[in-house]
């Protein structure tokens, strides 16, 4: 009896220690990716996928990697985690819902830094809001590093130190690395490959416009010396950017009249020159994939990089039926929940590629008003006319794109980020603060979070167990969210490539990767 008893035992032990298997009405079991990756000393590079998963039909289910954009205006926080899920079914519903009006007048571009949303506008001497989720309100607040944040500014995360352009000068962790320019002045920053590179203007009857590449680390302990820039002279003294993006080993900048320049191998390129009688302009660039896309006016589409020239993507994406295909401008974009997503002007449309499918998916337009017609090229043509305006100026743009917890966060403006009148009272209190927004945008199955910068690999940990996402650095939670009833992502017969994905190949290195799932 006494053997008995010591065997049952025993099977109960082994049993305890077995991994548990679906049963039906038990809780689920985890599906857990797990990574050790180095990523490398923090030079500003685009650090790219962790890994991507695919179905036994070869749809993307599951991914996880860092965003590298650059939206109008700022750059999008490189250390920003994302990890997504795609259900099998209802993989495109979506609510969107308004949040508190910043007050920032007729237009606001966002920007994010250590998972803090702030919303920017020109009025007020520039003024600045960053959004408290816990109160639900706009507070009135500079990032960190900074007293002034005027167009062309910003702070970045770079390592464990903050990385802060303002006012003409750089600075990082309170440490001044580049003095104002002793003629014109320094706008326009961007740092990436190892290098800061940034716009020198000079607007007197003199005037030039120069683009500096400056070698420069965090770790480096003397300020950057600015006789070491590879320096380039645009063909044209007005020439300034509006986005700025990296592919491989290259830099990349676009100027408001069209001229491409390529920062390779320790020097400046020009692969498109630059037309003062045509327009051209990027408003924005995002690593995606294998490639570097660009977003483009006039044609409202996507170009393509690989290196060499950028090529344009018809229909990438669509024109909103009802409205006119001419004078359109592609100006935000952001990945999401797995997917591109694209923001168009001058109707504000939002958009999403389904990349499996092949397909781009209509979401909405981030205006109630006006009515769409073709019978006009922008909103409230008649309306500018009438108060002198110029004839666009109640265009509507979708100018930020910023991944927030579970969320996707849309801010908007009209053509400029301009002072509300009481003489424009053709539109309502209503109408009226539908620009200048932030919009809330919710993908079920999407997770966000910052990471802890570390000199030295670290573990990232990324579950779905139930109804939860989950996100873990080296054993500490980094965020969480919850699924909607019904979310029903399909593992079975799932296969794993590390390292690349929808972010762009993985900038590091996989010391480690798991795979466990409820099989």
């Amino acid at each position: 009896m006494r053997i008995l008893v010591l065997i049952w035992a025993i099977l109960l032990t082994l049993l305890a220690l077995q991994p548990s298997l679906p049963v039906l009405g038990a809780e689920p079991t985890d599906v857990m990716f797990s990574v050790d990756v180095d990523l490398d000393e923090d030079v500003g590079q685009a650090f790219g996928s962790l890994f991507e998963v695919r179905d036994s039909r070869g749809r993307v289910v599951a991914g996880a990697g860092f965003q590298d954009v650059y939206n109008t205006r700022f750059r999008t926080d490189r250390h920003t985690l994302q990890f997504f899920v795609r259900p099998e079914t209802g993989d495109d519903e979506f609510t969107l819902e308004r949040l508190p009006h910043p007050d920032l007048d007729c237009g606001i571009y966002l920007f994010d830094l250590d998972g803090q949303a702030y919303a920017w506008t020109s009025v007020g001497g520039n003024s600045v809001r960053r959004w408290d989720a816990e109160s639900g309100a706009w507070v009135a607040e500079l990032p960190p590093g900074v007293t002034n944040l005027r167009s062309g500014d910003g702070v970045m995360r770079v390592g464990q130190g903050l990385l802060a352009f303002s006012d003409d000068s750089a600075t990082y962790d309170g440490r001044v690395i580049l003095s104002p320019s002793q003629e014109g002045e320094y706008h326009d920053f961007y740092y990436a490959q190892g290098h800061l590179c940034f716009y020198h203007r000079k607007s007197e009857d003199d005037g030039f416009t120069k683009l500096y590449a400056c070698p420069w680390k965090p770790s480096d302990p003397e300020p950057i010396d600015v006789s070491r820039a590879v320096v380039f002279d645009t063909p044209f003294d007005k020439e300034v950017p509006f986005a700025w993006g990296q592919w491989a080993d290259q830099v990349l900048t676009v100027s408001n009249m069209g001229g491409i320049y390529v920062f390779e191998e320790g020097r400046w390129r020009m692969i498109l020159a630059p037309d003062d009688k045509t327009s051209y302009q990027v408003y924005s660039m995002l690593h995606w994939h294998d490639r570097l896309l660009l977003a483009q006016y006039p044609t409202g589409n996507v170009f393509e990089y690989q290196g060499q020239e950028a090529k344009r993507l018809e229909g990438w994406p669509p024109v909103m039926p009802g409205v006119t295909s001419s004078a359109r401008e592609c100006q935000t974009l952001s990945i999401y929940r797995g997917d591109l997503l694209a923001g168009v002007w001058p109707w504000a449309e939002l958009w999403r590629r389904d990349r499996d499918a092949g397909k781009w998916q209509f979401l909405d337009r981030m205006f109630t008003h006006p009515e769409i017609t073709k019978e006009f090229q922008h909103p409230y043509e008649s309306e500018a006319n009438q108060l002198n305006l110029v004839t666009n100026h109640w265009g509507q743009r979708i100018t930020g794109m910023i991944p927030h917890g579970d969320s996707l966060l849309l801010s908007t403006s009209s053509k400029g980020t301009v002072e509300w009148k009481d003489e424009y009272g053709f539109l309502s209190d209503e109408q009226r603060r539908e620009y200048g927004a932030v919009l809330r945008l919710r993908i079920p199955g999407n997770l966000a979070a910052q990471i802890e910068w570390q000199d030295r690999p670290i573990k990232l940990d990324f579950t779905m167990r139930g109804d939860e996402l989950v996100i873990r650095q080296d054993g500490e939670k980094l965020a969480s969210t919850k699924l909607p009833a019904g979310f029903n992502a399909n593992f079975a017969d799932a296969t794993v490539k590390w390292g690349s994905g929808v972010f762009g190949p993985l900038r590091g290195t996989l010391t480690s990767q798991v795979f466990q799932d409820p099989e």
